[in-house]
């Protein structure tokens, strides 16, 4: 329950400097990294794909509620949903791509928040936003990904995964 709670004073941290913070810094291309993506890709791959599922549907339905959502709501909700699974279950399977995960997930979160928006009618998806604004948003979520979504995994404080070596015994003699 402790590293639960944690991590869900930790997501909602990063969603308060996400707003107050990131979304205001004036980056290249008018877009920002998704922290609230990025954490919830690192507490998935630290407690696998069912607390990463539901992780991203509290967070995603969380920050739909936060001032610039201007989607339908439950649409952020349903990206996280789906990203807090694949990056779970991918932990699960083959906990040595780890990296390639995290930077897979971070590309697949705004491709699939633009694949919702299209399937619920978002009027602002137009040619120069899957041509310009989406590359740009893909970029920087990769550039942030590595760091916030290890910090995410340490705080969710998930069991450390070792690289399996066989067990050796000794040979035994027949005395």
């Amino acid at each position: 329950m402790g590293r639960d709670a944690l991590a869900a004073g930790f997501l909602l941290l990063v969603m308060v400097v996400q707003v107050a913070v990131v979304n205001r810094l004036p980056l290249p291309g008018d877009v920002a990294p998704d922290l609230v993506l990025l954490t919830v890709i690192g507490y998935a791959q630290a407690r696998g794909a069912a607390a990463g599922t539901v992780m991203g549907f509290f967070a995603g339905l969380l920050n739909d509620m936060l001032p610039p959502a201007a989607h339908v709501m439950g649409q952020y909700a349903l990206v996280l949903c789906l990203v807090g699974f694949a990056a779970g279950r991918m932990a699960e399977v083959h906990p040595e791509a780890r990296i390639i995960t995290t930077l897979t997930c971070a590309v697949a979160g705004p491709v699939l928040a633009a694949a919702a928006g299209a399937l619920f009618g978002d009027a602002r998806l137009g040619e120069d936003v899957l041509t310009v604004t989406l590359p740009r948003e893909a970029v920087y979520d990769v550039v942030a990904a590595l760091p916030v979504a290890g910090l995410a995994r340490r705080v969710a404080g998930g069991p450390r995964m070792r690289a399996s070596r066989p067990v050796r015994y000794p040979a035994r003699s027949r005395l």
